[in-house]
């Protein structure tokens, strides 16, 4: 047996990615709309336009959202570059048709290499952390308020979260549609549920901090 075979054998014939890599931020993010909007695609009928924005805030806007100021330019160059076709629809009790998409098999392949390429790293901007690192500058109560705020913002997200998992669980797609989807659920709630604690322990902080001020 070949050394190749053997460590693959040794690694149960598990294919490993790469290590994430680095790269621009808006190169990253012009990329990845592109595959979002095959995989959609892929998903399941023809789709317009609006149909994609719809089937994304329905589905992966928690973690991954596209508006529709960058969906229909990439699909016209999705349709260029021939990863997509497009048809027309007559819309019943109108006179007009409603432009559908569809993937090709160029599409599909496209889409497969990107899966399974190493995840690129993206730097992710955060405007509380930005704020909380100039906090001398503002009374400590005000910083304390933005960490509430921002603990309140991730409850609400655990509620939704819930009716996610609900909405999966009473859903018509397959069970192992379900596994991906719910690996991309229990990530938000894993962050949710890591932030939530994160602000008590700040707001602890910071009440510790107003304290010694107001004794100094």
């Amino acid at each position: 047996m070949s050394a190749k075979k053997t460590a693959a054998a040794m690694n149960g014939h598990v294919r490993r990615p790469a290590l994430a890599v680095s790269v621009g931020s808006r190169q990253t993010r012009e990329k990845a709309s592109r595959f979002a909007i095959l995989g959609m695609l892929a998903l399941g009928k023809k789709k317009s336009g609006y149909d994609l924005k719809k089937a994304i805030a329905t589905s992966t806007a928690n973690f991954w959202s596209e508006s529709y100021g960058n969906i229909y330019p990439t699909l016209k160059k999705l349709l260029e570059e021939r990863a997509i076709r497009e048809d027309s629809e007559k819309v019943p009790a109108t006179k007009r048709r409603k432009q559908l998409y569809s993937i090709t098999e160029k599409g599909k392949r496209a889409l497969r290499q990107w899966l399974q390429q190493p995840v690129a790293v993206r730097s992710e901007d955060n405007e509380l952390l930005l704020k909380l690192f100039f906090g001398t500058m503002m009374p400590v109560r005000e910083s304390q308020a933005l960490v509430a705020v921002h603990r309140d913002h991730h409850i609400a997200l655990l509620e939704k979260f819930e009716a996610i998992e609900r909405t999966i669980s009473a859903g018509p797609m397959t069970d192992e549609q379900k596994v991906y989807m719910r690996t991309t659920l229990s990530y938000g709630q894993a962050v949710s549920r890591a932030l939530i604690q994160w602000s008590d322990a700040t707001e602890k902080s910071l009440g510790t901090l107003a304290s010694s001020l107001l004794d100094s």
